[in-house]
């Protein structure tokens, strides 16, 4: 940090733009003596949420868990012309806006004050978004046969890492509280995929470290998307990788811009997700080029602990959480190499691949500066099925901001199942599941995790499907005179299956044919001509194995 210290004071001239201008900066301060918090009251600004994942994880409350000292906010903000905007306490700094350079630069003879920096010059006269990569298609028909009942068109995703195994072990992150630090979530209230979390109540928090407007649900739809590659459920079509976990849903990122100033505002909120006691940070930012110029990070910058936010993502580490971030997107750039915070020592870092594995070609590479393997590890980031968030329809979609999500959401069911493996622990049992662990490279590290494996190592317990078809499900039972008929399979391989309806007098009165593929199947059988009664139903596999089942028709 002193490297950056030292560098600002020595730019001091630098601050002499027009009186007119507003510019945020970055006032960093000496030390946090006679606050009137102490690291033995921790629960004067920790939720014991915060506080239990430090005591389980014998995890000390220290000097940079304590709020900023409020005398020397004060004493900024009362100068005129200041405006804050947010604190970090891992830093030990703030954020202010301010117009008048002449009080910025006797901000910076404040004893308490370390160093100031420019962040951000708020002049722009081209907009732009940088999250215009993505292109959509349009949701498929629905079918009497759903092939992988409940994942549709995400079972191929989910199935590359064997999260379908997890899921049947009953692990879809019920229990763990992930924080999406993103550029908005546009319609996530509103959206048919989502409204499960609404109504259960699991999104606790919502915060904008932008605009401080309180809304997050107006602002861009990168975050939506993102959420809802994690938690979507759209029975018959539709499931994320973790659609039973909690969420705080944060903004930091101004997608019409690119300073230095968001991965600060980042910090704060990454601060707000470990202060509310969250297990995970998703984050599908980066950052390596600026709208000035002269904040550009270079690779060498990017050795895992010298950028700010790389800072912040060891730190966040430390305090027990696991930080998911995109690698970038600049694989086939000039740059090629992957972004910060992406670089950082303690992230787990996401590559793309397609969903037979395929190396994306637009996935950063690494490794980092320091040698680090980077990325650490893939998912599908290529052709990605998401839930729009303008339209609810599943779309697909590229980018290794859509892969690190992916991940984050196996990091929660993996971890719901290990709740006494610590971040570094767990970090490194998924990397040894990864398909090339023995030899990563610096295109997709250590490959591509399977997550059951990664169970299976920790445990030793076993998960195969059965070595026929089962029938999981049968509803409703018993059935009125006229309706549906929802059958839930299980197959261990593609087939086609024999269904047949027996009456009491042993006469078929209905048989279908339908071709399941391996892993769950939903088939909805509609009658109209049933009597009330009780009926056999016959199902006969690949393998000409025979189940029979009961149902009652009522008057």
């Amino acid at each position: 940090m002193k490297y950056y210290l030292l560098l600002i004071i020595s730019l001091l001239p630098f601050f002499s733009f027009s009186q007119q201008d507003t510019i945020q900066y970055w006032i960093q301060f000496t030390d946090k003596n006679n606050s009137i918090f102490t690291t033995s009251n921790p629960q004067d600004y920790l939720s014991q949420k915060a506080i239990d994942r430090r005591l389980k994880r014998n995890i000390p409350i220290i000097e940079n868990d304590i709020p900023v000292n409020q005398n020397y906010i004060d004493s900024v903000t009362a100068t005129t012309n200041v405006w804050i905007h947010n604190t970090s306490k891992w830093m030990n700094a703030i954020t202010v806006s301010s117009n008048d350079t002449n009080v910025i630069n006797q901000i910076n003879t404040y004893s308490f004050v370390n160093g100031i920096e420019k962040v951000k010059i708020l002049m722009r006269t081209v907009v732009s978004d940088k999250f215009l990569n993505q292109s959509t298609t349009k949701n498929f028909n629905s079918f009497t046969v759903t092939p992988h009942y409940p994942y549709g068109k995400t079972y191929n995703q989910l199935h590359l890492h064997k999260m379908d195994y997890m899921h049947d072990l009953g692990f879809q992150g019920q229990g763990m509280t992930i924080a999406i630090i993103d550029a908005g979530f546009l319609n996530a209230n509103k959206m048919i995929g989502l409204e499960h979390l609404f109504e259960e109540n699991r999104i606790l928090s919502t915060r904008d470290f932008v605009a401080h407007d309180g809304d997050v649900y107006s602002d861009h739809s990168h975050g939506a998307s993102v959420l809802s590659i994690i938690a979507g459920d759209i029975p018959e079509e539709y499931r994320g990788t973790a659609p039973k976990a909690t969420f705080h849903l944060l903004r930091s990122e101004d997608a019409q811009a690119e300073y230095l100033m968001e991965e600060d505002n980042w910090i704060s909120a990454a601060e707000y997700a470990d202060s509310v006691g969250a297990d995970i940070i998703n984050t599908s930012l980066g950052y390596t080029t600026f709208d000035d110029t002269l904040d550009n990070h270079t690779y060498t910058e990017l050795d895992g602990h010298t950028t700010r936010i790389a800072q912040a993502v060891n730190i966040a580490f430390s305090k027990g959480m696991m930080v998911v971030v995109s690698a970038g997107n600049s694989g086939s750039s000039d740059w090629g190499y992957i972004s910060t915070p992406a670089d950082a020592d303690s992230a787990l870092t996401i590559g793309a691949v397609d969903s037979l594995g395929n190396y994306a070609p637009f996935s950063s590479y690494g490794p980092a500066f320091d040698g680090d393997v980077k990325p650490n590890i893939t998912s599908v980031g290529w052709q990605t099925y998401y839930i729009t968030p303008w339209s609810n329809e599943i779309a697909q979609s590229n980018g290794t901001s859509f892969s690190a999500p992916m991940i984050t959401g196996m990091v929660a069911c993996l971890w719901q199942a290990l709740p006494d493996y610590t971040p570094k622990d767990l970090k490194l049992l998924i990397e040894k599941s990864a398909h090339q662990y023995s030899t990563p490279d610096s295109l997709m590290g250590y490959g591509i995790p399977n997550f059951y494996d990664a169970y299976h190592q920790a445990t030793g317990l076993n998960y195969t499907y059965s070595t026929r078809l089962v029938l999981d499900e049968l509803f409703p039972n018993p059935l009125k005179e006229s309706g549906t008929l929802t059958l839930n399979f299980i197959s261990y391989k593609d087939q086609e299956a024999s269904i047949e309806v027996i009456n009491n007098l042993g006469q078929t009165i209905q048989k279908i044919t339908p071709r399941l593929l391996k892993g769950r199947n939903l088939v909805e059988i509609e009658y109209s001509y049933w009597k009330a009664g009780v009926y056999l139903l016959r199902i006969i596999d690949a393998d000409t194995q025979v189940q029979v089942k009961k149902i009652v028709v009522s008057d």
